[in-house]
C-alpha cells in the first residue's frame, strides 16, 4: 500500500506527536520516507493534494476535545478526490518537562509556545516556582532549539521524542492538564487499501437540510446491520441548508455488503464521497 510513495508530511517537526504516529507506522509496515515537516494541518493536506508521492499524518481526534474539524474539513476539499484515509493509530499523550539538567528543582525558567502551556497550565502554575521565566516560542521545536542558547536552569514542555532528538533529560512526565488522554491519527494519501477483515470506513455524505434526513441515512444501516462507531455533521460554506455528514462504520468499501450500502445511500442524498477504508497499525 505505501511501496508508491516515497515522502512523508508530518505536522510539526521537534518531538511532535505527528512525528510519533510517524515513527510507529515506520515500524509497523518496515517504512523509510523521506519527511518534510509543516506547520499546519491545511498546509499537510495541501501538500498531499499536490504531490501524490506523498502521504500525511494528521490528528483527527482526541479524547477530551473530539473531532479535530480542520482536518476533516481540508480533506473533503481537495481538489484529487482520491485522497482517502488508508490507516489510523492512536498516540497517548505525554508532555512533559525537559532540560539539560537532572534536577527539576533546580529549574527557574521555561520556553514553551502558548498552546503547550495552555495545555500543562496546572502543572505550571501548582508544581513550577511562582516566580518562573516564561519565555515564549513559536512551537515545540524553536522552543528546543532556543533552549540551547539559555543556562541548566531552563527547561521546555515536549515529548520523549524531543527529548531524543535534542539530548535532553525527562524531568517530569504527564503534566497535561487532562491525564490518560489520547490522540488519534490517520494517513492520508492518493491510494486504496485491500480489506483485511479489521476493517473502518469513513464516508461523508453531503445533503440538504430537510426533515428526517439523518433518520433516513441510519435506518440504512440498520437494514445492513452495519455497527456505525461515529457520526457527527457540519454545516457547509455557513449555509444552514446545506450539511455534511461524516459516518465511521465497521467494513471495507470493497466489501459486497458496504456496496450496498453506499448503493442505497446514494438515492437520498445530494453526494456520497467515502473517504478511505483502512485499518489501525
Amino acid at each position: 500500500m505505501f511501496e508508491d510513495f516515497n515522502e512523508v508530511i508530518c505536522l510539526g517537526m521537534g518531538g511532535s506527536y505527528s512525528e510519533i504516529a510517524k515513527d510507529k507506522l515506520f515500524k509497523a509496515y518496515d517504512l523509510y520516507l523521506y519527511q518534510r515537516s509543516l506547520n499546519s494541518i491545511k498546509e499537510c493536506i495541501d501538500y498531499v493534494d499536490e504531490y501524490s508521492n506523498a502521504i500525511a499524518i494528521l490528528p483527527i481526534e482526541t479524547t477530551y476535545k473530539g473531532i479535530i474539524r480542520e482536518t476533516l474539513d481540508n480533506l473533503i476539499q481537495t481538489k484529487n478526490q482520491n485522497i482517502r484515509i488508508l490507516a489510523e493509530t492512536t498516540i497517548p499523550v505525554n508532555d512533559c518537562i525537559l532540560s539539560k539538567t537532572t534536577e527539576f528543582y533546580s529549574i527557574m525558567g521555561l520556553i514553551t509556545n502558548p498552546n503547550a502551556l495552555s495545555k500543562c497550565k496546572n502543572f505550571v502554575k501548582e508544581e513550577m516556582p511562582r516566580q518562573l521565566d516564561i519565555v515564549m516560542a513559536e512551537n515545540m521545536d524553536e522552543s528546543a532549539r532556543l533552549l540551547q542558547n539559555y543556562n541548566i536552569t531552563y527547561s521546555i514542555i515536549g515529548t520523549h521524542k524531543t527529548a531524543e532528538l535534542y539530548n535532553l533529560n525527562v524531568l517530569k512526565e504527564h503534566i497535561e492538564n487532562y491525564k490518560n488522554n489520547n490522540r488519534r491519527f490517520i494517513v492520508i494519501g492518493d491510494s486504496q487499501t485491500q480489506p483485511t477483515g479489521e476493517d473502518k470506513t469513513s464516508i461523508v455524505l453531503f445533503l440538504s437540510d430537510r426533515q428526517g434526513a439523518l433518520l433516513d441515512i441510519v435506518q440504512v444501516f440498520v437494514k445492513y446491520h452495519i455497527n456505525i462507531t461515529q457520526i457527527s455533521s457540519k454545516m457547509m460554506n455557513n449555509n444552514q441548508e446545506e450539511q455534511a455528514v461524516f459516518i465511521d462504520f465497521v467494513g471495507h468499501e470493497k466489501e459486497e455488503l458496504i456496496q450496498k450500502l453506499i448503493a442505497d445511500l446514494t438515492p437520498i442524498v445530494q453526494t456520497v464521497r467515502v473517504i478511505g477504508s483502512y485499518k489501525g497499525f
